[in-house]
């Protein structure tokens, strides 16, 4: 299995239309294109396009997290990170994400601080930011 949700012998809407993982990706950066350009409808819209066409992809569900949250839809942002967690439980952009929606309920806020704890140990971009989120916690 590919990851915690993926079932032996699922086949995607993705798959059946030959959309390759590259055009998915793309697809995604357009999505973080509208996002930051503040279009936060359009990059829904693209987002929800790829969970539908391939629920098993860690990204969009992680991206569709953040633009719930900024549309201000907490449950449907929790929802999001934690299909996201389950579908690539050890990458770290995806743990990021998830810690920073966490943060944002305050059931979830011990959880997202520790998840920030274990990710500011280590090294990269990913680290950086959770050392930045904890500071803030802090101050």
């Amino acid at each position: 299995m590919a990851n915690d949700l993926e079932a032996e012998g699922d086949v995607t809407w993705a798959a059946t239309c030959g959309l390759t993982e590259e055009l998915g990706r793309f697809i995604a950066q357009l999505a973080a294109a509208e996002l930051t350009a503040g279009r936060v409808e359009s990059a829904r819209e693209i987002l929800e396009g790829l969970v539908v066409s391939n629920p098993y992809d860690a990204a969009p569900w992680a991206m569709l997290a953040l633009v719930h949250r900024r549309r201000g839809n907490l449950v449907a942002a929790r929802v999001c990170a934690e299909v996201a967690k389950r579908a690539a439980p050890v990458d770290e952009q995806v743990r990021l994400v998830r810690a920073e929606i966490l943060l944002g309920a305050p059931e979830g806020r011990s959880a997202g601080k520790e998840e920030l704890s274990a990710l500011a140990a280590g090294e990269g971009e990913v680290a950086s930011r959770a050392r930045t989120l904890l500071s803030v916690i802090a101050a």
